[in-house]
């Protein structure tokens, strides 16, 4: 089947491997001022209000976005952005998903974990990835085709082939009280066969663990694309890989994958298969 031809934006991009790495170093420079931001409000944070039942908002989510926002417009004025806080803007093949606290539960209870996440997409193709977690004093960046990183040290997947061996990660729907494909039947079977799971609330952060070695297999839906876009393209430049629940090849825009060090891969689409022949049927 052809393939679908690249605009020619797209072509200069991917062949001039200096503007990967101006986009690179603009997105890393804008998570980190956000993260300087965001910190002044860390085990501070005053008011916090609600977006559903378990979703909570900050104004520190609202400030971290905007300062994403206007860095990345005025850097780049032909992207789109998509953000989780404020409308779409601007026009452009090329998308920047920003998440400006992935992890504002985390954040608003004073735990450690959470991140600003920033991803640079064509389509469903990831060209740059960068989440910073300012709490961690840690950094996790990467770009097609140049590598994944920690603090500027390379990152790789883990070697890992044994699922009784394996440290995991997931997450659960904000509906989970009410839906029951709520997670909770993939969790189960994985703490039967996995030497440990484990849930700290960041997915962004869970998929740079899977592309940094610690964890060997993070699953999760129900999120969104700027949960999602930074760390699993981190996952792949660190030698990872990504599908679908179904084991088919992923878009992380949809805001649901596996995510594993690959040689484990084949194990975690099986167990979520078996697992969820046991779901009860949804009654919605």
């Amino acid at each position: 089947m052809a393939q679908p031809r690249k605009s020619a934006k797209m072509q200069d991009f991917m062949a001039i491997t200096e503007d990967g790495r101006r986009a690179l170093e603009v997105a890393e420079r804008v998570a980190l001022q956000a993260g300087e931001l965001v910190m002044k409000g860390w085990r501070s944070v005053g008011k916090i209000s609600r977006k559903g039942r378990f979703d909570l908002l900050t104004e520190y989510d609202l400030q971290s976005e905007q300062l994403i926002r206007e860095h990345l417009s005025r850097e780049f004025p032909e992207h789109r952005i998509i953000g989780e806080e404020n409308a779409e803007s601007g026009e452009g093949e090329l998308v920047w998903y920003v998440d400006p606290i992935d992890g504002t539960t985390n954040f608003a209870h004073g735990h450690f974990f959470f991140g600003v996440s920033i991803a640079l997409y064509h389509g469903s193709q990831g060209l740059v990835g960068v989440v910073h977690a300012p709490a961690l004093g840690v950094t996790w960046k990467a770009a097609k085709g140049i590598g994944a990183f920690r603090n500027d040290e390379p990152c790789a997947v883990s070697t890992r082939d044994q699922l009784e061996e394996a440290l995991c990660a997931t997450g659960f729907p904000y509906d989970r009280w009410s839906n029951p494909d709520n997670n909770h039947a993939e969790l189960a079977l994985f703490l039967q066969r996995a030497r440990g799971i484990r849930r700290c609330g960041a997915a962004s952060i869970d998929l740079c663990l899977v592309a940094d070695g610690t964890y060997d297999i993070y699953w999760e839906q129900g999120l969104n694309a700027w949960d999602m876009c930074a760390g699993a393209l981190l996952v792949q430049e660190a030698g990872g890989q990504l599908s679908t629940y179904e084991g088919d090849v992923a878009d992380p825009r949809t805001g649901k994958l596996i995510a594993s060090n690959g040689v484990l891969h084949e194990a975690a689409v099986r167990t979520i298969g078996e697992a969820r022949n046991k779901l009860p049927p949804n009654e919605s």
